[in-house]
Parts: structure tokens; sequence; C-alpha cells
């Protein structure tokens, strides 16, 4: 996995949440940073007879061009 260098909050003040894993992961889509990107989305995948779990960062945009139809992120600030 490629995790951004950067995850620094605007302003510089301590690291920005990331969710289950300690930096922003790159956008798995684009490949692109997510470093300060307001549509930051962490996806978990697990496997039904595993303890196995995958994290994916993207960008909502770029997930939701890629979902089936009826299915959509959305991002809400926290």
């Amino acid at each position: 996995m490629h995790v951004d260098d950067e995850t620094a909050a605007a302003g510089g003040n301590g690291p920005e949440w990331a969710g289950a894993v300690s930096q922003r992961l790159r956008c798995c889509l684009c490949g692109g940073s997510t470093d300060g990107a307001e549509d930051y989305v962490l996806v978990e995948l697990t496997a039904k007879f595993s303890d196995a779990r995958q994290w994916l960062g993207a960008h909502a945009e770029h997930l939701n061009s890629v979902l089936a139809e009826g299915f959509s992120v959305e991002v809400h600030d926290m």
C-alpha cells in the first residue's frame, strides 16, 4: 500500500484523522494524494471466513464513478 508522506492538517496543527490506519492512503482509483482532500473516504474490506482486513483510501468522487447503480458515497464532516 502506498501512503501519503504528509498527513498534517491544514495550518500545521498536528496530524489529521486517518481512520483505522496511521496515515491517509493514496486514492486507490487515481493513485493521487488524498492529503487535504475534503472527500477522502477510507474503505475496509473483510473476508467472510477470515480475520483478514484490507484498507483502501479514495476520493469519494472517484469511488462514486465506479460504484454500481444505486450505490453512492456521501461525505459528512464529523
